[in-house]
């Protein structure tokens, strides 16, 4: 399949349409597919009732309601990309949110002593080459999170900082290859560092 050059794939808005130019072209959605999945449980479940849940695909979670357990935010916990999963760095209290996580840590191919991620860059056709081990986007809309977790990889830190910042309602955790931990300004009085963790916080250079 051919790497996707945005000029060969025309919309049209007006009739809701996509239109491939280039013979034998396709189109993977499957960056989007666990929020879209994620989205469809939760309307199943609002349907039948269900006051309080969490949502969790892996890499996504969306916490409905209040907790049961004191009945306000739920409390998510945010992975160490350098440790097995289930192991947090830090924690967000969260209720009626999404909160996506993109990450070159989990799905990955190893050649020799190279590692090659799962997140491609569509200009190059290989993995992104940034200082990022893993970006979290933190909306209230399901399939937005998917696709911003991968788009603000593909930024970088600082791009993907400033892009994040400028978006109504959302609300971003970077984590770098250096350990060290940035929150947008929406999660900075909300986001609990675990003092044992081994990360730092950080902040973006103004310039």
């Amino acid at each position: 399949m051919p790497l996707v050059n945005y000029r060969n794939v025309k919309f049209n808005d007006a009739k809701c349409t996509v239109y491939l130019t280039k013979k034998n072209m396709k189109l993977d959605l499957s960056g989007i597919a666990k929020g879209y999945i994620t989205d469809q449980v939760k309307k199943v479940l609002v349907k039948d009732g269900v006051t309080s849940a969490i949502i969790d695909l892996g890499g996504n979670v969306y916490v409905l309601g209040p907790s049961p357990t004191n009945h306000s935010n739920w409390t998510v916990g945010i992975q160490d990309p350098k440790k097995s999963r289930g192991t947090a760095i830090g924690s967000i209290p969260e209720m009626n949110k999404t909160i996506v996580t993109s990450g070159i840590y989990e799905r990955y191919l190893k050649v020799g002593k190279t590692v090659y991620s799962h997140l491609m860059d569509p200009k190059t056709g290989y993995p992104f080459q940034n200082n990022l081990m893993g970006v979290s986007i933190v909306t209230k809309n399901l399939v937005d999170g998917d696709a911003l977790s991968t788009a603000t990889f593909d930024k970088g830190l600082e791009k993907g900082y400033q892009y994040i910042e400028q978006k109504r309602g959302t609300d971003a955790i970077f984590i770098t290859k250096d350990k060290k931990v940035y929150v947008t300004s929406g999660l900075k009085n909300k986001f609990k560092m675990f003092k044992d963790s081994g990360y730092k916080l950080a902040q973006i250079k103004t310039r």
